[in-house]
């Protein structure tokens, strides 16, 4: 089991990778911010890779946040 203190560098990181590919630009469709959900899930080895922390499964709760966020899109 992971906990909060690990996935941190890792979720810092991805987030550097995202700001990287996309810019702050406004409001995005919501099929823009599931590609990108998408996306973001495919980089998390790599964010891992570099923060040196090995494989590690991506957080649930992250997963269950946008669950929400996309729950009140609706």
């Amino acid at each position: 089991m992971m906990t909060h203190d690990e996935d941190l560098a890792p979720l810092m990181e991805l987030l550097k990778i995202a700001a990287d590919l996309w810019p702050r630009s406004g409001e995005i469709s919501q099929n823009e911010m599931f590609r990108r959900d998408q996306m973001l899930l495919e980089m998390w080895p790599e964010a891992c890779r570099r923060t040196g922390v090995g494989e590690r499964q991506f957080p649930l709760g992250v997963i269950k946040l946008w669950q929400e966020a996309a729950a009140r899109a609706h």
